[in-house]
C-alpha cells in the first residue's frame, strides 16, 4: 500500500465531523509523515505563489502537501468552516494572523514562528498567511476537516499618504 492509500484508509475510518485541530493532530501523529515518503508529491508553484498538492479529499476531510520556496508567502486567507492542523516537515515558516478592520481589510494581529517538526493549527474563522523568510524551502502536511469549501482571500493594500 502506498503512502496516499494509507492516508486515505486512516481518514476514511475516522468520523471527522466537529473535529478540533488537536484531534487532527492526534490523527496525524498516527501517520508516517516522513519527508522521504511524501517527496514525490511536492509540487512546484504554478498558479499560486506556492506548490499545493491535494493528496486526498472527501467532504469530511482533505490532506494537502504545501511547498513554499524561500521568499514566498500564501495569500491572506481563511479556511471557511473548516479547522486544520499542519506539521512542518522541512524548513521554517511564520504564521501571520490577521483581523479585519472596519473596512474589511486585514490588519496584522500577531505572528508565530514555526520550526521544522512542529505542528500548528488553523482554528475556525482564523485569517492568516504563511510566510517563508528562510533560506530553504518549507514543506508542510496539512489536514482539514471538513474539507475546505468557501475559502476566502482577503485583499491587502498599503496606503501611502503623500504631502503635497
Amino acid at each position: 500500500m502506498n503512502r496516499i492509500e494509507a492516508i486515505e484508509r486512516m481518514l476514511n475510518a475516522l468520523p471527522l465531523r466537529r473535529t478540533s485541530p488537536k484531534q487532527l493532530q492526534a490523527i496525524m501523529r498516527g501517520m508516517d509523515l516522513s519527508l522521504e515518503a511524501l517527496s514525490p508529491y511536492i509540487a512546484e508553484p504554478a498558479d499560486l505563489p506556492y506548490g499545493r498538492t491535494s493528496l486526498f479529499r472527501t467532504d469530511a476531510a482533505e490532506a494537502v502537501l504545501i511547498h513554499l520556496p524561500p521568499g514566498t508567502e500564501t495569500y491572506i486567507h481563511d479556511h471557511g468552516a473548516s479547522v486544520g492542523c499542519a506539521r512542518l516537515l522541512e524548513g521554517t515558516l511564520t504564521n501571520r494572523m490577521f483581523r479585519l478592520d472596519g473596512y474589511g481589510y486585514p490588519c496584522l494581529s500577531g505572528e508565530v514562528e514555526i520550526e521544522e517538526g512542529s505542528y500548528y493549527y488553523a482554528p475556525k474563522k482564523q485569517i492568516h498567511q504563511l510566510r517563508n523568510s528562510g533560506p530553504q524551502r518549507a514543506v508542510a502536511f496539512h489536514l482539514y476537516a471538513p474539507a475546505p469549501a468557501g475559502k476566502s482571500y482577503f485583499p491587502y493594500e498599503q496606503v501611502l499618504d503623500y504631502v503635497i
